[in-house]
């Protein structure tokens, strides 16, 4: 399940997920950007949504411990977007899904539960 957590100073959010949602997201922003109409430049800024969750499980940014009180969640990788930024590639994302054939589980984030507010 992917979760997040306000930056600093409210400057945009730390997007939270374990190595599997993480994974998820990766694989669909590449298919987006790949089968999208809307998306012209394929190397553009909606594809770098994709290298950074890349980056956070590959445990190249923020890696949180689970809480001690719930040790069953695992280990989380983070990754910071100002606001600006994660605006605009959730837009994509979401009007791209209006133009392609997609599953449900597409758009629920994976089979672990979903994207929690960051994304609707």
């Amino acid at each position: 399940m992917l979760s997040y957590q306000l930056l600093k100073n409210h400057a945009g959010i730390l997007l939270i997920g374990d190595y599997t949602s993480l994974r998820w997201l990766h694989t669909v922003v590449h298919d987006i950007n790949e089968r999208s109409p809307l998306i012209k430049d394929r190397e553009g800024l909606f594809l770098n949504l994709a290298y950074d969750v890349r980056k956070a499980y590959e445990r190249q940014c923020e890696i949180l411990q689970p809480p001690p009180d719930h040790e069953e969640m695992g280990i989380r990788y983070g990754v910071q977007a100002l606001w600006p930024v994660i605006l605009l590639q959730q837009r994509m994302l979401r009007v791209s899904l209006a133009y392609l054939e997609h599953t449900a589980k597409t758009q629920a984030g994976g089979s672990q539960g979903g994207f929690r507010s960051a994304w609707r």
